[in-house]
This record gives structure tokens, sequence and C-alpha cells, in this order.
């Protein structure tokens, strides 16, 4: 199996332990990742323009070499499957076509990576992987933009992949309602107040769940519940101390990687009590 390949800008920044687990697992399936050169930022956040958007997001298109474009964020998950919607718009591909080196014709198809595991590879195979059953109750956490309906990928209001994920890998999804809303990473430098009182909503019925961690498949979702969850503590004068775990970093544990492998000694909620509760 083998796919063209879309990191994202949080790969080579603040998610690397993303990205440990992510080549990590991978590599060991045996699913190949041809990473996308020279690629740019889809522009998710920082491009309020539409045609501007697409453009760019064309640009990367254009390069996947015929091959599915595999991608392990939510935003470029979402924006590239934006584009590729907006080039649906023939007078639109053709103006932006008109500065595009490389011209995109629209039809690359576009995967995040939990549907590459999930669809693609199958539980089938990946249970022939997994050396340690994870006896613990998991958070399956989906995120606000991984199952909206423009991607046909899950149930945008009850989305079961990551949950059906938990489970071969030997571990309990709890019930959780709020596995769709927003974490309010996208508002947290313009609204902080608002973002932190969106990821104690999540974090709070996380911790009442029972659940031993939170599961997620976005690098904005953890840095806003990893990295912002002291201050969320802070804000409410709350205790959550919720591990906050990738679905690849998840994958690795039950295949055998030792937690370093995976770069979670980088999570700022540490994960030791969990891995002595896996008994890893």
């Amino acid at each position: 199996m083998k796919y063209s390949y879309y990191p994202g800008c949080a790969q080579h920044g603040t998610a690397v332990d993303y990205r440990m687990s992510v080549e990590a697992v991978f590599r060991r399936l045996g699913v190949e990742l041809e990473e996308v050169k020279n690629w740019n930022c889809c522009g998710a956040l920082h491009v309020p323009d539409r045609t501007t958007r697409a453009a760019l997001s064309g640009r990367t298109l254009a390069s996947s070499k015929g091959l599915d474009l595999a991608t392990p964020c939510n935003l470029c998950y979402s924006n590239l499957m934006r584009a590729n919607t907006a080039f649906e718009d023939a007078s639109l591909k053709n103006m932006i076509n008109e500065a595009l080196t490389s011209k995109y014709d629209g039809n690359t198809k576009i995967k995040h990576l939990l549907e590459v595991i999930v669809k693609d590879y199958g539980f089938s195979k990946l249970a022939e992987h997994v050396k340690f059953p994870l006896k613990i109750k998991a958070v399956p956490y989906y995120g606000c933009l991984l199952t909206r309906p423009e991607n046909k990928f899950d149930s945008p209001e009850n989305p079961k992949s990551l949950d059906n994920l938990i489970t071969a890998l030997g571990a309990e999804p709890v019930k959780y309602y709020y596995k769709t809303k927003c974490c309010g990473g996208p508002v947290l430098i313009t609204n902080e107040d608002l973002a932190l009182c969106l990821a104690k909503d999540l974090l709070v019925m996380a911790k009442e769940s029972g659940a031993d961690c939170m599961v997620v498949t976005c690098p904005m979702c953890h840095l806003q519940l990893d990295a912002k969850q002291k201050a969320v503590e802070s804000k409410y004068n709350i205790k959550i101390e919720m591990p906050i775990i990738y679905f690849t970093q998840l994958i690795g544990i039950a295949m055998g990687f030792s937690p370093k492998e995976l770069g979670m000694d980088k999570h700022l909620v540490p994960t030791g009590k969990l891995m002595a509760k896996i008994g890893r």
C-alpha cells in the first residue's frame, strides 16, 4: 500500500510526537507514505479568502502523482476536501490553474490516516500486529472537522471508526456525547476564554466518564487538550489530569513500541499512570 503524504505544518513543529508515532506505526504495517515534495501550508486558519485557500491546497494536490493523498491533520483533511469541492467550479478551477505551475484536475482522493487504517488496511490485518491488548477505557474524540458532511468518511453525528479502532486494540471506548464538539483550538488566539471553556467541557465530561485517556486524531485538538489542560485547571480550579493520546500512539503501544519511541515523553500531561495501568 502506498500513499502520497501531506504531513501539514504541525508535524514538523508542535506535533513532533504525532510524527514519530505515525512513522513508527505505518512503517511496521508496511504502508508507504511518500511525502509530497515542496508542500505548503493548506491555509486552513490563516487565509480567509476561499480562492486563495483552494489554490494553496490545489498546489499540494497537484503533486500527488496519481496516488491517494493521506494526511494526519483534521484541519488539513477538511481544507483539502473543500479545495476539491471548489475545483468543481470550472471557472474557479481555470483561474487557479493559470497560477499553478503543475495543474490540478480536481480528482485526487484525500484520506485521513484514520481512514487509511480502518477502511483500507482493516482491523483483521491490524490485529496481527497487536502484541499487548489494551485493558483501558478511552474517550474516542473526533473533533469538529474530521466527519463534516463534505468529507464522506464517517457519520457526521455519531461516528464510529475511532470507537471501533479502540475496541480492536483491546480497549473500551466510553460513551462520549461530545465526540464531535469543537475543542476551542481554532479560537485560542482570538478568544482564549471561550477556547478554555470549550476545552473544559470536553475534559470534564471525559473525566466523569471514568476514562483513562482521550484519543485524538488532530494535532490542534492535542495541543488544545494537552498543552492547555493546566490552564483549564487553573482557570476553573479543577483537577483533570487526563492523558491525551494520538490514535497512532495508541496503536503503537498495542504493537509493543515504547512510549519514548512514540514521542509520549513530549506530552505535557504525564502518561506514566496510563502506561502503568496498561502494564508497560
